[in-house]
C-alpha cells in the first residue's frame, strides 16, 4: 500500500535535509511495511558457530571483531574506516535473516545484505549495498531497520514517516533488540523488535554476502549474536549457478595431511609441500600437486596468497600438468603482469580478468571460486566474477587458437585431478573445498 506523504513533525527537518540525495523513496511514494513479522523458529540455520570466525571474513578497515563464545563483538578502533565482517559465501538472494543486537557502548553499526566489494582508486577496499541501518541513538531520530546504500547512493528508505513512529521507538538502549530482514525477488522489508519497519523495492541489489558493520567512529562496541537465516528456494534462485540447495561440500585437506594428494606422477607426497594450521604452503621446490579423484562438473572454492613477485595457480579438468588454470600471481612485480591474460584471477592463457578485478595485496588472503559447469566456466575473486566463457563458443575458439594449447585436441573439457602449481615461488591455499555439480 502507499501510504502518502505524512511525515511525523519530529521529522520534518530531515526531509529537508535529506532534499536533495535522489535515490531515497520520497515519502509520498513509500511502500509501508504493515506485514507481522516472519515465523523465526522453524527452518533457520546459523550462520555463526558459537567458536570462531570459521566462514566470515573481514573487509574494509581495521575495526576488530571477536567471537566470544555466542556472541561477535565489534569493537570500534578511532581512526579507522568502517570495517565489515562478511560471509565468505556471496551468493544469498531470497532469505529470512534474523539476529540480535546489543549496544555496549554507543555506536553506528548495520547489517549488509545482497552486498558486494571492490577496490576503489587508492587500492582501499570498499563494501558496498544495502544496509539495515542500526545506528544507535546518538543520532536521536531512530531510523534503526531503514534501509541505507552503503556506498550505493546513500538513504535509500528512511524511517521518517508517521506510520513509522512505534518502531522509531523501539531500540532498547541496555537489552538485545532483534533486526529481521526479509528478501524475496526485488522486495525487502524489516522488523525491529517485531514491529515493521522498511519496505522497499529495488531491482538492482539481487545477490550477494552478508556483513555486520562496525561503522568508522570515535567509539562504539556492538554485540551480535542469534545470527541466523532461512532461505527460500524461489525458482530465480534455483537457476543461479550457485545454488541454494544444500550440496556437499568436501575439504580437500580436510584431514590435515595430503591423504587426498599425489604429486604429478602419483607419488606420495614427501618435499616441498607442508600444512600447518590448515594452511598448505608451497615453502620449497616439490613440484605440482594433484588430487587422486578427478572432476568434470563441480564448483571449487578457496583462500589464496602469494609471496612477493611470486606465481602459482590452480589448474582443473587437466591431464598431466596441462589444463585450464585459474592464474595465482603478484600482479604487482612477477613478469607475467605484462600479459593481462596470465594476471591473477585470469583464466591463464585465455581471458584475462578486468583490471577493476578487487584483488588484495601480497600478504592478504584473497577468496576465489571456479564453477566449471557443462561448457560454463566462471572464475570469482572475492566475492565478483571476473571471468566468464563457453568452451566451444566462437569467442572461446578465437581465443584458443590464439593461445599455446590449441594443438591439444579437447582442451577445457576433460575430466581430471584439481592441480596446485608449483611454479618455484612460495604460496599458501587453505579452505580448498570442492563439490561435484
Amino acid at each position: 500500500m502507499i501510504y502518502g506523504n505524512q511525515i511525523s513533525e519530529d521529522q520534518q527537518h530531515f526531509i529537508k535535509k535529506y532534499a536533495q540525495q535522489k535515490q531515497k523513496v520520497e515519502p509520498a511514494d513509500a511502500l509501508v511495511n504493515t506485514y507481522l513479522e516472519p515465523e523465526l523458529t522453524s527452518g533457520f540455520v546459523d550462520l555463526y558457530n558459537g567458536k570462531d570466525l570459521t566462514g566470515w571474513t573481514s573487509r574494509g578497515g581495521n575495526c576488530t571483531f571477536d567471537a566470544q563464545g555466542e556472541v561477535i563483538v565489534a569493537t570500534c578502533v578511532p581512526g579507522s574506516p568502517s570495517t565489515y565482517l562478511c560471509t565468505e559465501r556471496v551468493d544469498y538472494t531470497d532469505f529470512i535473516f534474523t539476529a540480535e543486537v546489543k549496544w555496549v557502548v554507543d555506536g553506528n553499526s548495520g547489517i549488509m545484505f545482497r552486498s558486494g566489494h571492490r577496490l576503489n582508486s587508492k587500492g582501499s577496499e570498499i563494501v558496498y549495498g544495502p544496509q539495515c541501518e542500526l545506528e544507535g541513538f546518538a543520532q536521536n531520530r531512530g531510523w534503526s531497520g531503514g534501509i541505507y546504500g552503503q556506498s550505493a547512493g546513500g538513504w535509500r528508505y528512511p524511517l521518517w514517516l508517521d506510520v513509522h513512529k512505534e518502531v522509531r521507538k523501539s531500540l532498547k538502549k541496555d537489552s538485545w533488540n532483534r533486526v529481521t530482514i526479509e528478501a524475496k525477488g526485488n522486495t525487502i522489508k524489516t522488523w525491529v523488535n517485531g514491529l515493521p519497519a522498511a519496505h522497499w523495492v529495488n531491482d538492482k541489489y539481487t545477490q550477494g554476502f552478508f556483513g555486520l558493520q562496525n561503522h568508522s567512529g570515535p567509539k562504539g562496541e556492538v554485540h551480535f549474536r542469534n545470527i541466523k537465516i532461512k532461505e527460500n528456494r524461489t525458482e530465480s534462485a534455483q537457476t543461479r549457478f550457485y545454488p541454494v540447495e544444500d550440496h556437499t561440500w568436501t575439504d580437500l585437506f580436510a584431514d590435515g595431511n595430503f591423504s587426498n594428494w599425489t604429486d604429478i606422477n602419483k607419488h606420495p607426497i614427501v618435499k616441498g609441500w607442508y600444512i600447518e594450521n590448515g594452511i598448505v604452503h608451497r615453502r620449497s621446490r616439490g613440484g605440482d600437486i594433484i588430487t587422486k579423484k578427478h572432476y568434470d562438473n563441480f564448483e571449487l572454492r578457496f583462500h589464496w596468497k602469494i609471496s612477493v613477485a611470486g606465481n602459482s595457480g590452480v589448474k582443473y579438468r587437466t591431464r598431466d600438468n596441462l589444463g585450464l588454470e585459474y592464474q595465482v600471481l603478484d600482479d604487482a612485480k612477477h613478469e607475467d603482469r605484462k600479459n593481462p591474460t596470465h594476471r591473477a584471477a585470469s583464466l591463464y592463457e585465455l581471458v584475462a580478468a578486468p583490471e577493476s578485478k578487487p584483488l588484495k595485496s601480497v600478504g592478504k588472503w584473497n577468496h576465489a571460486r571456479i564453477l566449471a559447469k557443462g561448457n560454463t566456466i566462471e572464475h570469482w575473486l572475492n566475492g565478483e566474477k571476473v571471468v566468464e566463457i563457453e568452451v566451444g563458443s566462437d569467442d572461446w575458439k578465437t581465443k584458443f587458437q590464439n593461445s599455446k594449447y590449441k594443438k591439444h585436441e579437447g582442451f577445457g573439457s576433460w575430466a581430471g585431478p584439481i592441480l596446485l602449481q608449483d611454479h618455484n615461488d612460495a604460496a599458501w591455499y587453505r579452505n580448498v573445498q570442492i563439490r561435484e555439480l
